[in-house]
């Protein structure tokens, strides 16, 4: 049998929803695993990638996280202004660290911007996906990943009377910067993250701010953040070079953060002893700095820590007792055209500020249409359930990001999201592989992952006595979050249970061994499977059994075909010209045994795995 068609391998095409950090990730595991044999397109609604925080931009946004752990391990920030500070980690600032990562693999050339989609329906005669943008494209493709995102539609309240208002009326989400503040009297609806973080903000510039709080929230000083009582750490320009030039020392002080945040996670067990104690420095901390004995009692909450989110946002604490700001706890029950009815009172208002958050339904926001014209929308909006967060049973060849159940307030976000790229890497080369047309969640597999997650999440805060977005408000289940610590979900996702999955072939299923060599011996014999090898040592998300608490920080990977030519010196001209010189290096090989130059050549197009 001629070599050459034991290497040959089938494209795939692959359409990414949203250029956010999801998307911007999905496409950079490509460029680096996949590129000679997945065709992407980028779909992006706005004029510009970034996602949340393209579009998050109202005075204080920040990211809740530390800024040293809110990047990718592949391409690490050293620049960051300050410390692991939720309050004033700038969005801007992490908008514009996407910037570089999107530049380096060539991203704009596969985005398409200012293409909403309105639909996505699958063919089971065709194994593809169709979707439709609001600006007329069809795009069709075996792969679709919905990297959209959930806290990006903003809610408005549902209020009596908001609509007669004459004032302006802005969401944190949608902000406009055009109205005006200064002198104003603001009334400021909601008390979550959005509403700590804009209170500070507009404290010092409004002339009276009524603040309506429904539910309080447990509020904490930053985690990392080197000296108690501090809200923040700028870093000095010598240190920034100190992480630039000594990377040791830099991975060393990135492993430190990663390292106590996901220690964290016992502390969210109902009757563990670290839930307690979480609670009491959290409630000793919150007297201490509200003096007023009836504002402790309304604002330190009564119900477990973590039940939802904790916010680091201890200036909302000063400012909420500054002279110029009224904290309102009675229910609102209309809006005027000239202010807000709480408690029988009329509180006047010259603008309103809904921090109200989004539609967290999970429920996606065009129709969705998979086998037998099943409709996302419709299964969604009743019981959000999925396999791992990552699929949907009877939506084949579907992957999305941070579905129901996933570890988005469990741990370090950024290290589950690259282990959720490198997951789906692997399924689509085992797809490619096996000659796979389609893969399926097996319903059972998802049903089991739907039953053990109810079961596992009575014991957890998130089924405690407040109100979440975290979970439903009719039944009390919890659809957001991961049945253990973010470490969990990625060890579980590196166990790679294929058998969960249904697969349709276009031949018989072991057709892929071919010629009957190894990559071994013939590296051309089987392109895919020395592919997968090399990509299974490179990923960094995969736990090895020395494994540390942040075991997947490490060096910044080596420079990829995607950005340097041969000579390791020059840039490559054309994403073409970098997928022919990959698939000539790992493909065409006609000898019996292993070809020392073949090998060279194919150990310069793989990311080595860091020691």
């Amino acid at each position: 049998m001629d070599s050459t068609e034991g290497s040959s391998a089938r494209r795939l095409r692959c359409t990414i929803i949203g250029a956010g950090v999801s998307g911007i990730l999905m496409a950079c595991k490509i460029r680096m695993h996949l590129a000679a044999f997945v065709d992407f397109q980028i779909l992006e609604k706005n004029s510009e990638l970034g996602g949340t925080w393209q579009e998050n931009r109202y005075p204080g946004c920040a990211c809740d996280v530390p800024s040293h752990c809110y990047q990718f391990s592949f391409a690490p920030n050293p620049d960051w202004s300050r410390m692991l500070v939720a309050i004033l980690l700038s969005a801007p600032e992490i908008y514009a660290a996407d910037q570089p990562v999107a530049r380096r693999f060539r991203l704009d050339e596969s985005i398409s911007y200012n293409r909403k989609v309105v639909s996505a329906t699958w063919s089971d005669d065709t194994s593809t996906w169709t979707v439709q943008t609001s600006h007329g494209d069809t795009i069709e493709s075996e792969i679709l990943v919905n990297a959209g995102g959930i806290l990006n539609n903003p809610q408005m309240p549902n209020i009596e009377g908001l609509d007669t208002f004459t004032g302006p009326t802005v969401h944190t989400a949608a902000w406009d910067s055009s109205v005006h503040l200064e002198g104003k009297t603001v009334a400021i609806i909601g008390s979550g993250a959005s509403s700590i973080q804009v209170l500070p903000q507009l404290q010092a510039k409004c002339k009276h701010i009524n603040v309506y709080i429904r539910t309080p929230s447990w509020i904490c000083p930053p985690v990392v953040v080197p000296n108690a009582g501090n809200s923040n750490y700028t870093y000095q320009d010598e240190e920034r070079e100190l992480f630039r030039e000594d990377e040791g020392h830099y991975i060393h002080l990135r492993k430190d953060i990663e390292s106590r945040f996901n220690s964290m996670f016992g502390a969210f067990f109902k009757l563990n002893p670290e839930q307690q104690d979480m609670r009491n420095r959290f409630e000793a901390r919150m007297r201490c700095i509200i003096k007023d004995e009836e504002l402790q009692r309304r604002l330190i909450p009564s119900f477990e820590a973590g039940c939802r989110r904790i916010n680091p946002g201890e200036q909302y604490l000063i400012s909420i007792q500054e002279p110029n700001v009224e904290p309102v706890f009675d229910p609102i029950q209309r809006v005027t055209p000239t202010g807000i009815v709480a408690g029988g009172v009329d509180y006047p208002a010259d603008v309103i500020v809904a921090a109200t958050g989004f539609n967290t339904s999970f429920r996606p926001r065009f129709p969705i249409i998979g086998r037998k014209g099943l409709n996302l929308q419709d299964i969604w909006g009743k019981d959000p359930i999925s396999y791992f967060g990552t699929g949907v049973s009877g939506f084949p060849n579907y992957l999305v990001y941070l579905g129901p159940n996933t570890p988005i307030s469990n741990g370090s976000l950024m290290g589950p999201l690259e282990a959720t790229s490198d997951y789906f890497i692997r399924l689509l080369q085992r797809m490619i592989r096996h000659g796979a047309l389609a893969f399926d969640v097996h319903p059972g597999a998802q049903e089991d992952f739907d039953k053990h997650t109810k079961s596992f999440m009575k014991g957890m805060v998130w089924t405690g006595t407040c109100r979440s977005w975290f979970k439903r408000a009719d039944d009390g289940k919890v659809t957001a979050l991961w049945p253990g610590s973010s470490l969990h979900y990625m060890q579980c996702l590196a166990e790679d249970r294929w058998e969960d999955y249904e697969w349709r072939y276009d031949r018989e299923r072991f057709a892929y061994w071919k010629n009957g060599f190894s990559w071994i011996e013939r590296p051309g014999a089987d392109q895919m499977g020395l592919q997968a090898q090399r990509s299974m040592e490179a990923m960094t998300t995969l736990p090895r059994s020395t494994s540390d608490l942040a075991f997947y920080i490490g060096k910044a990977e080596n420079l990829s075909p995607w950005e340097m030519s041969s000579n390791g010196e020059s840039p490559v001209d054309s994403i073409e010209n970098i997928k022919s010189a990959e698939a000539k290096s790992l493909g065409e090989h006609d000898g019996l045994a292993r070809d020392e130059e073949v090998a060279a050549a194919a150990d310069h197009f793989c990311i080595t795995v860091p020691v």
